[in-house]
């Protein structure tokens, strides 16, 4: 029970941590796929929109792919940010559902944590992104 609760403290705190990263930069995306980038290079994949030689190149599509599923932040024209699930099986997306952002941190942060207790390139880098 002791573990489980521990799991879950630990969760909660990558969780705050990735919500006090939206109101440090003032856009989720940017500092979400910044960061995501930083702590799993090969699972993480970004999209700019935009034209090629501008200045400003917002992120349009970020993409963090685990195991069991991928999550994704789309951003519409208008602005919103459309936040997906995918469930994977044997490589294979089976299955796409859009959740709320609240959902999507959640399961973000539990599955950086799953994936931390199998890599330890990735604990030392969560680490480091929680403690500063």
């Amino acid at each position: 029970m002791t573990e489980d609760f521990d799991d879950e403290l630990q969760v909660d705190v990558l969780a705050n941590a990735l919500r006090m990263g939206k109101a440090e930069a003032g856009d989720l995306m940017e500092s979400l796929s910044t960061r995501l980038q930083m702590i799993l290079p090969d699972s993480t994949s970004i999209e700019r929109a935009g034209w090629f030689l501008s200045s400003n190149r917002p992120v349009r599509l970020l993409t963090v792919k685990f195991d069991e599923c991928n999550l994704q932040l789309e951003r519409e024209k208008s602005g919103s940010i459309t936040p997906r699930l995918m469930k994977v099986v044997r490589g294979v997306v089976l299955k796409t559902t859009p959740i709320n952002l609240d959902d999507w941190m959640k399961t973000l942060a539990a599955e950086l944590n799953k994936s931390a207790q199998h890599n330890s390139n990735t604990l030392a880098a969560l680490k480091k992104f929680v403690l500063g």
